[in-house]
């Protein structure tokens, strides 16, 4: 028996707009004006002189950090050709990268410099780096830059923030990450830190039929279940739930091969979003736990 099937889908018109990690639709991330417009006056210097002031930028999971960064990142990026002046962008996931020194070689490459994935020592890294610097001002942003404070026998935020034109926007789930950097990187670095709230229930709703609209086929989902979604995505204070529940709603009509969305297919993704929310505490725990007996425990 095949598991596989082409056929056309009955529910969906395009299922990647419920991938939490695409972008908006439209490009701009919708709730976020004020934000984004805060961002952008801490940033904006850096056209005039080629560096402005080094952002933190936090909040809980699902709240639109990365999202807003990486929009602002493509402004800069846009404003600064349409005026003429030399000044690229980059972002970096430092959960991807790890260590120091595939974070500044993603950078490095990002920079449109042809670089080995191996065999490079840290100090060659740099060089390069600081060529890109001779011609042009340079955004970075780092995402989940915890990643990587705890493992900097090189510590590269405090190296980046020394270098001329080099403006830092370090992305992280808590304030407190910021205080574990090195004192002398504190002290340099100076960051404005930027907290950006939980989507309330109205604001979810506002995203997640945006959402909707160009993931399912018309009439697919009614305006009451959406909104049941999008309040219990207000009280689990994490958009990226929201976009969930909705395709695990829609795979669950489209399994029983109906093609409009009920209650009972809500219900399944609210309780499916409920067991992620209990995995991620528990997770949270784990690593909290491990941290302060300074030991790996198996759970």
């Amino acid at each position: 028996m095949p598991l596989f099937e082409t056929k056309r889908s009955n529910i969906f018109e395009d299922a990647t707009w419920l991938d939490p990690l695409s972008d908006p639709p439209g490009g701009m991330p919708l709730c976020r004006d004020g934000y984004l417009k805060l961002m952008a006056s801490h940033v904006s210097e850096v056209f005039r002189t080629g560096r402005a002031r080094n952002l933190f930028i936090w909040g809980p999971p699902g709240t639109g950090k990365t999202v807003c960064v990486q929009y602002l990142l493509k402004e800069i990026q846009q404003h600064a050709e349409d005026i003429k002046v030399s000044v690229a962008t980059t972002y970096v996931n430092a959960g991807r990268t790890r260590n120091p020194y595939y974070t500044l070689l993603e950078i490095v490459k990002q920079l449109g410099l042809a670089v080995p994935d191996v065999g490079w020592q840290f100090f060659r890294l740099k060089r390069a780096f600081e060529n890109v610097l001779n011609d042009k001002a340079v955004v970075i942003a780092i995402d989940e830059v915890e990643s990587i404070l705890f493992k900097e026998k090189e510590p590269l935020i405090y190296y980046l923030n020394r270098q001329p034109k080099t403006t830092l926007i370090l992305i992280s789930n808590k304030l407190s990450q910021v205080t574990q950097l090195p004192e002398r990187c504190l002290s340099t670095l100076q960051p404005a830190t930027i907290k950006l709230e939980p989507y309330t229930g109205a604001e979810a709703l506002k995203i997640l039929k945006a959402r909707a609209e160009h993931a399912f086929k018309p009439g697919a989902i009614s305006n009451e279940l959406l909104d049941t979604v999008s309040k219990a995505t207000g009280d689990m204070a994490d958009i990226r739930l929201g976009i969930s529940m909705l395709l695990t709603a829609g795979q669950s009509a489209e399994q029983a091969g109906r093609p409009v969305i009920n209650r009972k297919d809500v219900e399944l993704a609210l309780n499916n979003a409920e067991r992620i929310k209990d995995l991620t505490k528990i997770n949270v725990l784990s690593k909290r736990i491990k941290k302060r007996l300074g030991e790996t425990i198996d759970f």
